[in-house]
Parts: C-alpha cells; sequence; structure tokens
C-alpha cells in the first residue's frame, strides 16, 4: 500500500485551524491562487541539448490568449464543486475569510509555480481545483517539509516518491523539482481516481490518507448501508477536513467579489522557461549570468542539495523567462571551464572540517558552503565534496575572490546584496574610498560570501519510544539545540502527544 504524507504548516495557532494538521502533528505545511484566458492546445518544442552550456529555450509552456490574469482560466475548469456547498466546506470558508493575511499569503507565494501547475492539469484534463492542493499540502512553499519527512509543494514521503520516479541522492531530491514532482503527483492521483471508480474526492481523500485506508472506510461506510462517497465516510480528522478545504478555497477564487477578498495579478502565462545543462556548474555562477539573487534561483531549484548541478547530467534549470535570454547568451558564449572538478571524500576518525580544508587548500568557509554544512560538526562515515587535486581550480575558486565585471545599472549596494557579502568587505578588498563604481570596473568578490540557509520550522509529536537523541537524530540537528529551541532540560521526560519545535535545513534532508 502506498501512503503520500501530507505537509502540515509552521505557522502560528490561530492560523492552525487553516493549516494541514500534519505539519502541526507529523507534517510541515501553508494555503491559494486568481485567472483569466482559456489556454491553446499549443504544445512546446521538445528541449534541445547543447554542448558544455546547453541551452533549450522552449517556445514557453504554454501558448495563450491575451488575458490579464490565471485565476479565470482555474475557474473555467473547475470539476469537482457541488451546486450547494455542505456545512462542512462553508465552515473552512468562513475560517479563510477571517485571516485575509494568511490567504494573501499563499496566493502569492503561488505565483511562481501556479501556471505551469494549472497548464500541465489542463493538458490531462483534471479539475483545476487541483492547483489550488499545493496550498493545503506546502502552502506553496516548495521547501516545504514535514515532521514525518514528507517534502515540496505536493509533500511526497521519500518511498512515495521513489515509487513515482523521483530520484533522491546526495545532489538532488526530485520530491522538490517543481516540474518532476507535478508530474508524479498528477499521475499519483489519476491512479487514485481510477481506482476509486472515477470519483475525483474519493482520490483526494486517498491522496491525504492511502489508498488502503480509504477502501477500507468505504467498505465500512457501505456496510453501513451507506452510499461510499466522501461525505459518508468516517474519517480521521485530516482527511475529514482535507477535501473540504480545498472545495472552500475553490469557492473563494470562483467568487473573490462576493466574498471581498483580493487576488494577485498572476499574469496568464508562463513565469519560468527550462533550460538544460549538459555538464554541472556552481548556482551562483547560473544566478549572477541570470542577474538574479541565489535565494531567487534557489527558490525555483529546491530540488538542488549542493552548491552546484549534477554531474550526471543533463540537469534542468528552470529561469524566470524575461532572465532566460541573458543566461543563454552567457551559457552559449562561455567557453571557459564552468565547474571545479570535485571528487568525494569519507570523514574518518579524528577529522576536522579545519583540517580536511588545510589538506586539500581550500577554505573552511567553502567546505562548509559547497556542501551545506550548518556548523563544523562532521561524522565518521560523511560524504563531503572537496576539489580534485588533479585539477586547476577555476577563477572563483576558493583561495582567490570571484571576479565580477560592473555593468550598466550596477550599484555597489546591488553587487553586495547580489553576491550575500557586505558592502565593507566590497570596498575593503578593492581599495574603494566611495560607493561610486564605473561601468567595465572589475571587482574582486570574496570567496568566503555564502548562501543564507533557508530554514523551515517544524512541530513535531512526541511518540512512544521518542528520545531526544532518536528526534534530534531524525532531523539531523544537535539534541543541544533540541532542548533550546523548546526550554527544556536534559533530564525532563517527554511525554507522548508533546509538542516540539525543531528547526531544520530542508536542503539537509
Amino acid at each position: 500500500m502506498l501512503l503520500l504524507a501530507l505537509g502540515g504548516c509552521n505557522t502560528i495557532a490561530p492560523l492552525q485551524a487553516l493549516v494541514p494538521s500534519s505539519l502541526v502533528s507529523d507534517t510541515t505545511t501553508y494555503p491559494p491562487p486568481e485567472a483569466e484566458a482559456p489556454f491553446t492546445s499549443i504544445e512546446s518544442n521538445p528541449p534541445k541539448i547543447l554542448k558544455l552550456a546547453a541551452v533549450t529555450t522552449p517556445p514557453g509552456q504554454l501558448r495563450m490568449q491575451q488575458k490579464p490574469a490565471i485565476w479565470q482560466t482555474i475557474r473555467n475548469g473547475y470539476q469537482l464543486s457541488p451546486k450547494h456547498l455542505p456545512q462542512r466546506v462553508t465552515r473552512f470558508r468562513q475560517q479563510y475569510l477571517r485571516k485575509p493575511e494568511y490567504l494573501a499569503t499563499v496566493f502569492e507565494r503561488a505565483r511562481p509555480f501556479i501556471h505551469y501547475i494549472t497548464h500541465e492539469l489542463h493538458r490531462a484534463g483534471m479539475p483545476l481545483e487541483i492547483a489550488l492542493l499545493p496550498i493545503i499540502e506546502s502552502a506553496y512553499d516548495p521547501l516545504a517539509y514535514s515532521s514525518s519527512h514528507a517534502v515540496g509543494l505536493w509533500q511526497f514521503i521519500p518511498t512515495t516518491g521513489e515509487y513515482y520516479g523521483l530520484a533522491r541522492n546526495r545532489w538532488y531530491d526530485g520530491r522538490r523539482d517543481v516540474v518532476a514532482s507535478t508530474a508524479a503527483a498528477m499521475t499519483y492521483l489519476q491512479y487514485l481516481h481510477n481506482l476509486f471508480d472515477d470519483d475525483w474526492l474519493l482520490a483526494l481523500a486517498a491522496y491525504n490518507a492511502g489508498e488502503g485506508f480509504l477502501a477500507k472506510r468505504i467498505a465500512q461506510s457501505r456496510a453501513a448501508g451507506k452510499s461510499g462517497d466522501f461525505w459518508s465516510l468516517k474519517l480521521r480528522k485530516e482527511t475529514y477536513n482535507y477535501v473540504p478545504k480545498l472545495l472552500a478555497l475553490a469557492d473563494l477564487v470562483k467568487n473573490p467579489q462576493h466574498y471581498g477578498i483580493n487576488l494577485p495579478h498572476i499574469p496568464n502565462r508562463p513565469y519560468f522557461e527550462k533550460i538544460l545543462l549538459d555538464a554541472p556548474i556552481e548556482l551562483t555562477v547560473l544566478a549572477r549570468a541570470a542577474d538574479l539573487k541565489p535565494t531567487e534561483l534557489g527558490h525555483l531549484n529546491p530540488a538542488f542539495r549542493r552548491s552546484f548541478t549534477p554531474p550526471n547530467g543533463p540537469f534542468t534549470v528552470l529561469i524566470p523567462v524575461d532572465r532566460s535570454v541573458r543566461l543563454q547568451r552567457f551559457l552559449s558564449s562561455n567557453d571557459r571551464p564552468i565547474s571545479r572538478a570535485q571528487k568525494e571524500y569519507a570523514v574518518i576518525a579524528g577529522d576536522t572540517l579545519s583540517g580536511i580544508a588545510q589538506r586539500h587548500q581550500v577554505r573552511t568557509s567553502w567546505l562548509k558552503q559547497t556542501n551545506k554544512l550548518q556548523s563544523e560538526r562532521l561524522s565518521i562515515g560523511q560524504i563531503l565534496l572537496i576539489p580534485n587535486s588533479d585539477e586547476p581550480l577555476s577563477d572563483g575558486a576558493i583561495g582567490r575572490s570571484t571576479r565580477y565585471r560592473v555593468i550598466a545599472g550596477d550599484t555597489l549596494s546591488g553587487i553586495a546584496e547580489k553576491f550575500n557579502t557586505p558592502m565593507s568587505k566590497l570596498r575593503r578588498n578593492n581599495d574603494l574610498t566611495s560607493d561610486v563604481v564605473r561601468i567595465g570596473q572589475t571587482l574582486k568578490i570574496p570567496s568566503e560570501a555564502e548562501r543564507p540557509v533557508a530554514v523551515r520550522k517544524v512541530f513535531y509529536r512526541v511518540k512512544n519510544g521518542d528520545s531526544l537523541s532518536v528526534i534530534a537524530s531524525g532531523f539531523g540537528v544537535k539534541i543541544s539545540d533540541v532542548i533550546r529551541w523548546n526550554g527544556i532540560a536534559r533530564s525532563d521526560i517527554l511525554q507522548p502527544k508533546q509538542k516540539l519545535m525543531i528547526f531544520i535545513d530542508p536542503h539537509r534532508q
């Protein structure tokens, strides 16, 4: 039996009724999207892979009529909403309406992804209400992580993700890949739809609770002389509320003026394009070439777990449409090595991060950044990426500074923000006496500049047999941190159902 765990939400208590309970107890999640204009049926050309910096510029995932927003397209594709909404649905609708800030947050968070998901659902003939499902699953946060180790927009646990072809290794986690996980979620939902006699509400409930569990509840309903439809089933609280929450969101999107809510203007056109690479490249190099902040690139490409794209390519990166031409030009004209050859190193007894850095002539900060380490603590057998000593270090290698040529429109503060480094350090590294920079000027960027860690808060409910050691190990954090975050003592006895707050870096999970 396949069981897909759901994401709950790391949100404040008053919002918990709107957030998947799985995040508060056993998962991590959040919340909704708007629209206009039907899609046309024009297919994109398949992407081509170019050598070294293989680039593809599909004509867009979709060509559409010129209409202002995505919401009407979603409304036009509704298939689930009943004529008369059950009381369970109206109750959640009222709860959402009492939290307009929450709605505004999740609708806006959907901006980069909802057009693509809507398009894919439309192509498959599936209900477009499902474009709102990531609100319930992950609050449209691609880095959402649950206490049951479900991740991504669609909250796949490792076993279900693997079954549906989502690869997971040291370099890449397909459960966080927006394109791959959307395809997997659609395949899973279509399978459940067929399994449960073409009933989408039952398919959605099974997506949440697992097909075996739901099949038993349907059999119990029918044995009691009931219909066996979703509304007749006795379900655990999370699944009982799962479908009503989706239908409540769909009703709000359908009638925003009636309910006095403002849906953000999200254009009815692709937000990103796919670019294929057949050689590894540093993500910071891609970000600079596309004039993106590393965090912006990472938000669209959360599947990459290291600072390089994986070595066993080709791999797809997603780039905002308005930046893709700039990046394609950079890649097409780039005739120098774009990655530093690396190899894996297994930590042995007595190793320290500083000692490994010294032996391999790199900075400790580079090792931490490349391997996404939050501290210098190592464990025996842990795999680290280190430079291959047989290969020359490229420009930007640790031990040198990255060099950046100023272009029109650049400011010192903008460059500092782009490289996530203090302006004072930029001035000091380049002997600048003011903040003025000129076009064509070459600046040395401190190589220890690191990308910020994307921390997520998870609520975990203690189970029988749990200990601080077991919980800390399960989330890859220190026992002392769990103690500090929750204001408890090492000697305290954990109680079943006790709620603990844990901060994790989802890239390390």
